[in-house]
């Protein structure tokens, strides 16, 4: 999945909350994989504090709004990348599509 805490993440799941405005980073080990997963099963949301300090309940967006949801610009800063849209491994691979 895109959003999973991979080196091309920074690390970080890239969750929502609330709206859905944008995407924040939480750090890879504040969520397990397992509790992501039965989080989405019970229909509940995770509790974790994102990089941009913000503590609330997250959950994994759907594809499309992975791709298309602007980055939280606190938690780019936060991790020393560049702000933009979709999970950074997203961006990376349109890069590289773009370049070829």
């Amino acid at each position: 999945m895109t959003s999973h805490p991979v080196p091309e993440n920074a690390g970080h799941w890239w969750l929502a909350c609330g709206k859905w405005r944008s995407l924040h980073a939480i750090a890879g080990p504040a969520i397990t994989p397992e509790q992501l997963r039965t989080a989405i099963d019970e229909g509940r949301l995770v509790p974790a504090r994102a990089a941009c300090r913000l503590r609330r309940g997250w959950e994994l967006p759907g594809l499309f709004s992975r791709l298309g949801r602007r980055r939280c610009t606190p938690c780019c800063h936060a991790l020393g990348i560049p702000a933009g849209y979709g999970t950074p491994v997203n961006e990376a691979s349109l890069k590289e599509d773009q370049a070829a």
